[in-house]
């Protein structure tokens, strides 16, 4: 599978106001977010098994509320153009 399929079938919807408002609203606990490192630019909605993939490559993943959302830590940028899109993908040749 390409990037751009992978991006197709498993990114499903941007969702940083949704995200946002959770956190603001104390349904999401961000204090294990925070102890990442990371800065999170943009949240998406991502399939299951994407989730599994970012994971593994050691992505911010909040899984709740029956879904699985990914800090993607660019921006700017296609998301199929993501170094982690081209590990996932090479990973899988």
């Amino acid at each position: 599978m390409d990037r751009r399929t992978l991006v197709e079938n498993h990114v499903l919807y941007p969702q940083s106001t949704v995200v946002e408002e959770l956190i603001q609203c104390g349904k999401l606990d961000c204090e294990s977010l925070y102890d990442t490192g990371c800065e999170v630019l943009e949240w998406w909605l991502v399939s299951d098994w994407l989730t599994d993939k970012l994971r593994g490559q050691g992505e911010v993943i909040i899984d709740d509320y029956g879904c699985c959302w990914w800090g993607r830590t660019t921006s700017g940028q296609a998301v199929y153009m993501d170094g982690v899109m081209a590990e996932i993908c090479g990973g899988m040749e």
